[in-house]
């Protein structure tokens, strides 16, 4: 599952904004018209997000898993056949089904349901390696594509997707299902304390809210990286290698969560993550005058995202509890999946309208915000 989602990430969803320079190029795209794509597949992915938790809690975990793979690999072919607006918008709309068949919430669903509490530290490991993904994308795809064009970029990543996701998932999905089936059916009891509605559960409107907030602030800095760095007078290899710091240094906060183990709390461990990332765009703020402080930038920026990513599955579990997990974990994740749809377009608007400096304050207030929400989420007892 570790290697699956590493090449999975990479290819299906870094891809897109590795590429989307080179779209503009081609086919005169604008960045809103290229970006309308991208929001429409992670609107999609935030849709069914909540369905497959519910898909996965009834064991269809190792068939739809799967099928992320085969249509992840179809749309990236497809997509090198692409000569008009339109089809490129509904490719990448197949696109959302594969992601939210394939990516994190699924493959943490599955992860729960087999482990329970003992999940965290396998999330932990898969986590470890998949926070790679952005770093082996951005370098591929621009290598690639310098030598023999975009297409052939797309072709190598749809060849990742079904020599190395596809027979991983397939044999880690497997085990997972197999190690569900052996835990002990939950007591009756349980299963009843469970409101009838996930929404209205003690817990769930801050957590949604507050990892919502997290996720728009990534989602305008990640979407934007180049041409806001561009902004603050960061161009050339700097700009480069700061990008490039993102994917380590989100292995490097869960590395850091994995030395902690079970002694960290998850809510307050992302309300510190939640700061980081105020801490990483306060950077990139003044980087304006001190170009290098982009690195800062980096390195705050990915590990507070990669703790974010680690500690949602597991303040879902602490907060709302173990019982129907797929199910509370997709509906808590779909508002984060919403507001990262809307940030590159939200995005987009501000620094078209504002500037770059705007959409750099919005992304300090809104963790901030994020982090002020979970004070209000109250702690399980089972």
């Amino acid at each position: 599952m570790m290697v699956g989602q590493v090449t999975i990430w990479a290819a299906i969803f870094y891809s897109f904004p590795a590429l989307v320079l080179e779209w503009q190029a081609e086919f005169g795209w604008s960045s809103s018209q290229v970006m309308g794509a991208f929001t429409l597949a992670i609107v999609i992915y935030a849709v069914l997000a909540p369905w497959n938790g519910r898909w996965i809690d009834s064991g269809f975990g190792p068939r739809t898993m799967p099928l992320a793979s085969v249509l992840g690999a179809a749309g990236l072919l497809a997509t090198t056949q692409v000569n008009g607006l339109m089809g490129f918008y509904v490719i990448w709309a197949g696109m959302g089904v594969a992601m939210s068949l394939g990516l994190y919430e699924a493959c943490f669903a599955l992860v729960t349901r087999a482990r329970a509490a003992d999940a965290r530290r396998s999330i932990t490991a898969i986590t470890l390696v998949a926070g790679f993904a952005s770093t082996l994308a951005y370098p591929l795809c621009g290598a690639i594509a310098a030598a023999y064009g975009w297409r052939a970029a797309l072709w190598v990543m749809a060849a990742m997707v079904l020599l190395i996701t596809l027979p991983t998932t397939i044999f880690g999905a497997r085990r997972l299902e197999a190690e569900a089936a052996d835990l002990p059916a939950p007591p009756k009891t349980e299963a009843a304390a469970v409101p009838p509605s996930i929404l209205r559960q003690p817990g769930f409107l801050p957590l949604a809210a507050g990892f919502a907030c997290a996720s728009l602030a990534t989602g305008m800095l990640l979407s934007h990286l180049l041409p806001m760095l561009s902004a603050q007078g960061v161009t050339g290899s700097l700009a480069i290698t700061a990008a490039a710091l993102v994917g380590p240094a989100q292995v490097v906060g869960r590395l850091t969560m994995m030395t902690l183990g079970r002694t960290a709390p998850p809510v307050p461990m992302a309300q510190i993550a939640m700061a980081t990332l105020c801490v990483g765009a306060v950077l990139i703020l003044a980087a304006a005058g001190q170009p290098w402080l982009a690195l800062g930038f980096a390195v705050a920026q990915g590990a507070g995202y990669g703790v974010i990513t680690l500690m949602r599955p597991t303040a879902v579990r602490e907060v709302l509890g173990q019982e129907r997990f797929g199910a509370k974990a997709g509906a808590v994740s779909a508002p984060g999946l919403f507001a990262f749809a809307l940030a590159p377009a939200l995005g987009a608007f501000i620094a078209d309208t504002f500037g770059y400096g705007a959409l750099i304050w919005v992304a300090i207030a809104a963790p901030l915000i994020g982090a002020l929400c979970l004070l209000a989420t109250p702690r399980n007892p089972d």
